[in-house]
């Protein structure tokens, strides 16, 4: 179908079946857009444990020795220099995951967006666009988480100079709200940032302007979501693990697989809805189905 056609202004439920709809269309393209980096982010996360095994060694002796004879554990020059290596290890890892997914979010975006636009797209096309849009995406995260954390502690430091219970009270009160509103009016951002593109503050404007008068379907979208999230989850659950394994090795490995699967599989519905969304909003605040309609009309030579 033409984008024309596709595009009008939905209802919630509407933007649900449009997103299975997508889905349903191309499985393999929007699942393997979803597996493929946490396949990346395992082999990276394995590579990079061998090469710091031996300070993981280390500190698993030195914790041993201190379990068998606390007085006996000293830190030593070599203890150290491994609790360095593993703090390293760890802001590697939290570095490595946050640009991995960030693209991964932007490729399921830009593969949503062509699909609901009625374009071809594929795995690689789709993966080279999230990269390049990964940046910009990351950047008005931590904006956003930034803006956030300045809010929080301006409450927590009138909190604490108003010495209230109802400050208090009224303080946390207003925070998760704000929190929740804030959320709600940016929702939209990793899609700016992908599709336009635009610089990650533009994409946090944007995002609020196209959000407004929407915000209370946006939340009930988001309830809906959550709902299916759960469902999914339970279903994954109940298919692949069984209350008869005792061992719990085996029901450690087995529900942590079931988890990723679960991920794996939710990971398209999540950014394909946001997908949706954003173009939703755009009909609504900027008639983009009439515009794109007279873009398609004929030009007379």
């Amino acid at each position: 179908m033409e984008a024309p056609q596709l595009l009008r202004p939905l209802g919630v439920g509407d933007i649900v079946e449009r997103v299975f709809a997508l889905y349903r269309g191309r499985p393999g393209l929007f699942l393997g857009l979803a597996a493929i980096p946490y396949l990346v982010f395992f082999l990276l996360i394995g590579i990079l444990g061998l090469a710091f095994a031996s300070n993981f060694i280390a500190l698993g002796a030195f914790g041993e020795l201190a379990s068998r004879s606390p007085g006996s554990a000293t830190l030593t020059p070599a203890l150290v220099s491994a609790l360095i290596a593993a703090m390293a290890f760890a802001l590697i890892v939290i570095v490595v995951a946050i640009v991995i997914f960030s693209a991964q979010s932007a490729a399921l975006i830009e593969a949503a967006a062509a699909r609901h636009l009625g374009r071809d797209v594929t795995l690689g096309g789709a993966f080279r666009t999230g990269l390049r849009a990964a940046p910009r995406v990351i950047a008005a995260g931590f904006l956003a988480f930034f803006a956030l954390l300045v809010l929080w502690i301006a409450l927590a430091i009138a909190m604490a100079i108003a010495n209230s219970a109802w400050v208090f009270f009224l303080g946390i009160l207003g925070g998760l709200m704000f929190t929740v509103f804030a959320g709600v009016s940016w929702i939209v951002a990793p899609a700016v940032a992908t599709l336009e593109p635009v610089g990650p503050l533009h994409a946090l404007r944007r995002s609020w302007a196209l959000s407004s008068g929407s915000r209370w379907r946006i939340i009930g979208l988001q309830i809906l979501l959550l709902i299916l999230n759960v469902v999914l989850t339970a279903l994954f659950s109940l298919v692949f693990l069984s209350e008869l394994i005792g061992d719990p090795t085996i029901k450690f490995v087995l529900q942590q697989g079931v988890s990723l699967a679960a991920n794996i599989a939710w990971g398209p519905i999540q950014w394909a809805t946001v997908t949706v969304l954003y173009f939703d909003l755009r009909v609504r605040k900027e008639a983009l189905d009439l515009q794109l309609a007279a873009e398609a009309l004929p030009r007379e030579a």
